[in-house]
């Protein structure tokens, strides 16, 4: 009997070593993909405006990085189609994977996925916008990786920014709007909109001078 509840113990410590490596990944796409298009979220974020506030012009190259379940990258890519290119941005490769599976569903032809590093978002050209929304706060080294994005824009382009500024998620790296404003101008970029009409969170956008 003991030696069968070790046993059990054992394989139960197996599994979430396992959970904890190589399922991760996977766990955090399951959850993100579920989390990210609640009609509770959608509702709080006023998705549509923020898509209105971005000014999309037809055939724009964009980045939408931290691109999760896609759910933001289908929006612009409606706005920049037909000869617009959307780059879905993310590290895990599980949530590329559930993009493209929803892509091919929908017959979206203008979004392409990138698998990015943690400190480099590795946007295939220059483009004319980057989106960020709920990710600048699980990155480590913040200013070096604003500097890192702003490489990637074309010169007159813009970084968008949506992120908390109270009632953060758990794990946080915690910033104010002043923080990302000092990086952002230290990478050549200034501050023309900034809006405040999402809950808890912030719309800001920056231009590359």
């Amino acid at each position: 009997m003991k030696v069968l509840i070790i046993t059990i113990l054992s394989f139960i410590g197996i599994l979430i070593i396992l959970s904890l490596t190589i399922f991760k990944d996977w766990i955090k796409a399951t959850f993100y993909i579920d989390h990210m298009e609640r009609e509770e979220r959608l509702v709080r974020m006023h998705i549509d405006r923020i898509i209105e506030k971005l000014d999309i012009n037809p055939d724009q190259k964009i980045s939408d990085i931290g691109a999760g379940s896609g759910l933001f990258s289908r929006k612009i890519a409606m706005k920049t189609a037909p000869n617009g290119i959307v780059y879905a941005i993310d590290i895990n490769k599980h949530l590329l994977d559930h993009i493209n599976k929803i892509n091919k569903e929908e017959g979206i032809a203008n979004i392409k996925t990138v698998l990015a590093k943690e400190n480099d978002p590795q946007i295939p050209e220059l483009v004319d916008l980057i989106y960020i929304c709920d990710t600048l706060h699980y990155i480590e080294e913040q200013e070096n990786y604003v500097k890192t994005m702003s490489a990637y824009l074309k010169n007159g382009g813009r970084i968008a920014v949506v992120d908390f500024k109270m009632n953060w998620p758990p794990l946080s790296i915690k910033f104010t709007q002043e923080d990302l404003t000092k990086w952002m101008n230290a990478a050549g970029l200034k501050l023309i909109k900034n809006y405040d009409f999402i809950e808890d969170e912030y719309l800001m956008i920056f231009k590359k001078e």
